[in-house]
């Protein structure tokens, strides 16, 4: 069953690698800035079939190691197949990131370098922001509730084939500590989210990915309600590990549909100021986050200050964690 469970994560990481030439907008592709329809011409075609080629390969052949690993190695395979299938990806994007920059359209019309000083109102749905703390303490109320019935020990941890390898005691950490962690981590994409809504230029993607955003605090919130809800309900692993697919998969589609849509206005962002098409620095802008370039959502303008103060709090987060859920 775990073998199943690890190719049907594998297939959706290589699913998402073999999509992500569309989760940009239009004028985008490989992080080089071209015209809007150049990925419907034959250069674009081309570019896009030979990544796809690439990592469709590497992702048949992983899918094919999983499934024939005996289980001795498994977690072995679970560990290197994934890491390989990173690696493959991202050089087969550079390479055709490389190849399109001769393609590339230097000028994009005049440039936005500020913020616009007028406040814009969050969307309506940015409220249902709260709904998974919500969840996470419903969750946290209902283990209070049946405290006596939650085993004296428990496992909080599985291996590649299934078998619990760690385990957690009856106590405040041990049993609310998981949805402590996804408290905070559901709070992180709230300081993101509004980070990027109001440190960011107007337009439709912005708008996208706030709705993007909150799908994943949703995501999180149900996660760790069922990883702290488990000794009590028996959760199999495996569904504990597909649920989160039923959040992201409808929320990505929309996001890559409305990301791809024609009529965007051009990306204003200075081509000199990308390192590789991934990282952006330009002290001149204004904004904290621009749309990324090789795929979907925002990145940090580094040479924002608060965006190291993000990155440091992301960082304070995931150190939490190694304490709230040793």
């Amino acid at each position: 069953m775990m073998q199943l469970v690890l190719c049907a994560v594998y297939l959706f990481t290589g699913a998402l690698l073999l999509a992500l030439p569309n989760l940009t907008r239009r004028g985008i592709l490989f992080a080089v800035r071209v015209p809007e329809n150049f990925r419907d011409g034959r250069e674009g075609r081309r570019a896009i079939g030979e990544y796809r080629g690439i990592v469709g390969a590497v992702l048949l052949a992983g899918v094919t190691a999983l499934l024939l690993s005996p289980p001795a190695t498994i977690g072995i395979a679970a560990a290197v197949i994934p890491l390989v299938q990173l690696v493959a990806a991202g050089t087969a994007f550079y390479r055709q990131h490389k190849r399109l920059r001769r393609f590339s359209v230097r000028d994009a019309g005049p440039r936005q370098v500020e913020v616009t000083s007028a406040p814009e109102r969050l969307p309506w749905y940015a409220w249902l922001g709260a709904g998974p703390f919500a969840i996470l303490l419903a969750a946290a109320l209902f283990l209070n509730a049946n405290w006596e019935r939650i085993p004296e020990r428990f496992p909080v941890h599985w291996g590649a084939t299934g078998q619990p390898d760690r385990w957690a005691e009856r106590s405040v950490r041990g049993v609310y500590g998981p949805l402590i962690f996804g408290a905070e981590l559901a709070a992180f994409f709230v300081v993101m989210a509004l980070a990027a809504w109001y440190g960011s230029r107007r337009s439709r993607s912005r708008i996208t990915m706030l709705g993007f955003t909150i799908a994943i605090q949703y995501m999180l919130g149900v996660l760790f309600a069922m990883i702290a809800l488990q000794p009590l309900f028996q959760i199999p692993v495996w569904v504990i590990v597909i649920a989160p697919m039923g959040f992201l998969v409808p929320a990505l589609l929309i996001a890559a549909r409305k990301m791809s849509e024609p009529g965007q206005a051009a990306d204003p962002t200075p081509e000199d100021c990308w390192k590789a098409g991934i990282i952006y620095y330009n002290p001149d802008d204004a904004v904290l986050f621009v749309e990324r370039r090789e795929g979907l959502g925002y990145t940090f303008n580094f040479a924002n200050p608060a965006s190291w103060a993000l990155v440091g709090l992301l960082a304070a987060v995931i150190l939490s964690g190694f304490f709230i859920l040793a």
